[in-house]
């Protein structure tokens, strides 16, 4: 019996402290949260799900089990976010002020150290600058999540993304730093953009209006369908809207037009509408730049104006409306000139 007992006290100490391999811990200090709750967001596929922290007297601890290294994303108050490497066997350090959240610090841990190293660096840099730096680390630390986490933050989180810079930053990873998730997303919409270039075809899609209708491609068949990417926080857009009503009331049936606002704020949108100098068949999906839409047509910069066929084919792209109306009276001549020869025959 008392050999039992020895062996299953050795057993239990074996497995206990085996299992704190796999324990990432984190430990945080934040001047100005006596009292308080963050949020901690881990959508890796692996770990989906969203933590709650209790921050008191300033303090804050948390552990998680984990095999592999997992991004957490911490939300504190007044949405300051924060981005942890959580790796197993780890502990981790984060200090900050809620008066100075811009000097924020991550210590512990290979990949917040890295992480670090280079949000320190960035002081004085210019947006392209930082661009550049972060194509430079991931040239030089092409297997680390760290890169990933640096070209979805610097590049396409951005107002206009330059999908080609993100394609060469991804040439320049390992292929298993490709299969983050981060990355993949990614390649999704890089795949989106290349489809979506002249002479691709747009197989379907969907928005719903300002009558919150659903508006879809067949719907459209048999027309030209002109689709203007804009936004109303964007003076140029707003410019281009005008244009488009113009234009909208020269053309005849055989045109339809749709305006898709790459607007967030569903309340400010919904007011907008109630300007009648606007076209007709305004939608939106307040997703802004993660909105369907934004993807399926490749849209990378605004304002932007999609031409497509009646067969759902994309004649041009253009920023400049002008463009999209010689293509358009270009096209409609040739149809004119078909069906004349038909006729004839």
């Amino acid at each position: 019996m008392k050999i039992f007992s020895i062996l299953s006290a050795v057993i239990l100490l074996f497995t206990s402290c085996n299992g704190n391999k796999h324990i990432f811990t984190l430990e945080g200090e934040i001047n100005g949260l006596t009292d308080a709750q963050a949020l901690v967001l881990i959508p890796d596929t692996a770990h989906s799900r969203i933590d709650t922290i209790h921050i008191k007297n300033n303090r804050f601890s948390y552990t998680l089990h984990t095999d592999t290294t997992t991004l957490l994303t911490l939300l504190f108050p007044n949405r300051k976010v924060c981005a942890v490497f959580a790796d197993k066997n780890t502990q981790t350090q984060i200090s900050a002020d809620t008066s100075r959240w811009d000097q924020l610090k991550l210590k512990g841990g290979e990949d917040n150290n890295a992480l670090q190293l280079f949000n320190d660096s960035l002081n004085g840099k210019s947006s392209k600058e930082i661009q550049a730096a972060v194509k430079e680390f991931i040239r030089q630390h092409p297997f680390s999540p760290v890169g990933a986490y640096l070209l979805n933050k610097h590049y396409a989180q951005t107002p206009e993304p330059d999908y080609n810079a993100i394609k060469e930053c991804i040439d320049l990873m390992s292929g298993k730093l490709q299969d983050n998730f981060l990355v993949k997303d990614l390649q999704k919409d890089l795949e989106m953009v290349q489809k979506a270039d002249s002479g691709k075809y747009i197989g379907s899609f969907r928005i719903k209006n300002k009558e919150n209708k659903y508006l879809n491609a067949y719907q459209y068949s048999g027309k030209y369908l002109i689709v203007s990417f804009w936004a109303s926080w964007q003076p140029e857009g707003k410019n281009i809207q005008k244009e488009i009503l113009k234009i909208q009331k020269k053309k005849n049936d055989k045109v339809a037009f749709i305006n898709v606002a790459l607007d967030t704020d569903k309340n400010a949108w919904n007011e907008m509408q109630k300007n009648d100098t606007l076209p007709n068949e305004q939608a939106c999906d307040f997703e802004g730049w993660n909105g369907q839409m934004a993807k399926t047509f490749g849209i990378t910069e605004i304002p932007m104006t999609v031409l497509l066929t009646p067969q759902r084919k994309i004649a041009l792209k253009s920023k400049q409306l002008n463009e999209i109306t010689s293509t358009l009276d270009t096209l409609l001549k040739k149809d004119r000139e078909r069906e004349l020869q038909r006729r004839r025959k």
